[in-house]
């Protein structure tokens, strides 16, 4: 039986494109690359420009799995967020700094092809979960210290369920499916705790001075993460704000997520929405 229908079509509404492995770097013996996920729109002018999201994955500091979570980066790319999700050197490959050199390379890399993807230079923001927010704000502080190659102007951090304080990690039960501490791996040593020093020299607390200037914050954090304690964000908030840092920090009251859908729901992509736009509006910071 034949049926004729009409659909309603909106040559300005925001749908997304994907474009997969972008080569952002290349150490020799290792290509890293950005999963490109950035909207689009049938009207869509040469010019027009959205923020970009540089999106850090969260992987314990190992080898990343780089494409399930692309319909998820879609829906960011829908409300108006160019997300380029990047690869970083594995633990296993390179230890510590070497993650926060290629959010560096990652960054370099953008202007380049900043008018295919239609990317804002002017707006970037640094997003990651878990090992990713451990990466996404130290990169910031080592930035804000002088401590890596300059960084482009950083509108903003969104840190989940962040690992951020390596000792206090080390301090803590390993969850019980892991039989070597992630971060013993991240530091080239064999036991995190035999060498707090340098585990705290890889930790975002020390960095945190009132004499440096540092992009808004904003936290989230599960009450019950069984795999990075909540104490991470909690301390981490606390040592933010007492030295007159902007910051943001919500956490998700009788939550046990350490990532994934949870962190998609649109009652939190509205709070990150939000975040962005003040950041972009300089808002007056309450």
């Amino acid at each position: 039986m034949k049926q004729n229908i009409k659909v309603k079509t909106d040559s300005n509404e925001i749908q997304c494109l994907y474009s997969q492995d972008v080569v952002y770097h290349d150490y020799g013996d290792c290509k890293r690359h950005l999963q490109m996920v950035f909207p689009y729109r049938q009207a869509m002018k040469a010019d027009e420009k959205y923020p970009l999201i540089l999106l850090i994955p969260g992987s314990a500091w190992h080898k990343q799995e780089m494409y399930n979570d692309i319909p998820q980066y879609a829906i960011l790319a829908k409300r108006g967020f160019v997300v380029a999700a990047m690869e970083y050197r594995e633990s296993d490959l390179a230890t510590f700094p070497a993650q926060v050199e290629d959010v560096c390379n990652a960054l370099k890399f953008i202007p380049g092809i900043a008018d295919i993807f239609h990317i804002d230079t002017d707006k970037i923001f640094l997003m990651g979960n878990s090992s990713g927010g451990h990466i996404a704000m130290m990169s910031v502080l080592l930035h804000a210290h002088g401590l890596c190659d300059p960084l482009p102007k950083i509108s903003g951090v969104i840190c989940q369920s962040g690992s951020t304080d390596l000792v206090l990690c080390a301090n803590e039960p390993l969850p019980p499916w892991m039989t070597v501490r992630p971060s013993a791996v991240l530091l080239g040593v064999d036991d995190t705790l035999a060498h707090k020093e340098l585990a705290a020299k890889a930790s975002c607390p020390m960095y945190i001075t009132e004499d440096i200037e540092l992009p808004p914050i904003l936290l989230m954090h599960s009450e019950f993460d069984p795999v990075v304690s909540v104490a991470n964000s909690r301390t981490l908030y606390e040592k933010l704000t007492v030295s007159h840092h902007k910051a943001a920090y919500y956490e998700l009251e009788g939550n046990d997520a350490h990532g994934g859908a949870v962190f998609y729901d649109r009652a939190i992509l509205d709070i990150v929405q939000e975040f962005c736009e003040k950041c972009l509006t300089q808002a007056i910071w309450e």
